[in-house]
């Protein structure tokens, strides 16, 4: 598994990062941890287009780097990487790797699962950019302000999208899994089987009737989901609720809740028409939401 962790302002992304480096080190990932900034004019850029320059001679991407090396500094501190005289971050490169892509290479290499990079221009594409080059199959991005930019995520990025919202190191977090009959749900089913395992997590299943569905069919979707947990072992409680699908499900969810969702569909107008009500609880959940692809 490829995970990508879109990192901002340092006070915002403090939880994006501890979270995502806890699934990462949980799946036993390879992590990507991107900072995107604006892009530099052209003039800009041509007078520092230059491979493997020492970052203190290139001042326009200090922002960027400084914030990097705040994430840096983090891994040390939870022990994800060690540091050594080798590899201090007040050693390292700049290098150029592609159109708008740079990567921070530190001097003795200390793990070739974690990469630091800085992109420059739009975020939204420059993160799809990054997610197509680089395989990536889950991105982690921070839950405040702009849910606009949650929406555009899940639409066109070709990844699942996991919004970290309100997340708290200290609480003892479940898995609340809203379920039906559709492909989208099967693979939220698998994920939160993969998550549950690598965290033991209590796993709480819910469906809401929607449609012409009948009481008795839901029941059944319910049991059939619970029975995939049991045999692995995972604890499962179920529970029918009534009401409109999102209300409903967002007002389910605690702020002790990690939600689990599926859309299935490739196409980004179909993306856009099927995934509104993940959508929708992801924007107005308060707690952390993975939507699966």
């Amino acid at each position: 598994m490829k995970i990508l962790i879109a990192i901002g302002g340092r006070e915002f992304s403090k939880p994006t990062l501890d979270l995502g480096m806890k699934i990462a080190n949980s799946f036993k990932s390879s992590t990507t941890i991107a900072y995107v900034g604006k892009k530099i004019s052209q003039f800009s850029e041509k007078d520092v287009s230059v491979v493997h320059q020492n970052l203190d001679d290139r001042e326009l991407y200090r922002p960027g780097i400084r914030t990097l090396e705040w994430a840096y500094d983090f891994l040390i501190s939870k022990k994800y990487i060690e540091e050594k005289d080798s590899n201090k971050f007040d050693d390292y490169l700049l290098v150029d790797e592609e159109n708008s892509r740079m990567k921070v290479l530190l001097k003795g290499q200390q793990s070739d699962k974690i990469d630091l990079i800085m992109r420059t221009g739009e975020i939204i594409e420059q993160l799809k950019n990054e997610v197509e080059t680089n395989k990536h199959d889950i991105t982690i991005i921070g839950g405040g302000g702009n849910t606009g930019i949650h929406q555009k995520l899940v639409q066109f990025i070709d990844s699942s999208v996991f919004v970290v919202k309100n997340y708290s190191v200290s609480k003892k977090y479940k898995i609340l899994l809203p379920v039906n009959d559709s492909k989208g749900s099967d693979m939220a089913i698998e994920t939160a089987i993969n998550f549950a395992k690598s965290y033991k997590l209590n796993v709480e299943i819910v469906s809401v009737p929607e449609g012409k569905k009948s009481i008795e069919e839901v029941e059944k979707i319910l049991k059939k989901t619970k029975e995939k947990f049991s045999k692995n072992r995972i604890k499962t409680t179920t529970k029918l609720i009534d009401g409109p699908t999102v209300n409903s499900i967002v007002n389910y969810a605690k702020d002790d809740s990690i939600v689990i969702l599926g859309v299935s569909p490739k196409n980004p107008i179909m993306k856009y028409f099927f995934g509104s009500k993940p959508l929708s609880i992801a924007q107005k959940c308060n707690c952390p939401v993975l939507i699966t692809k």
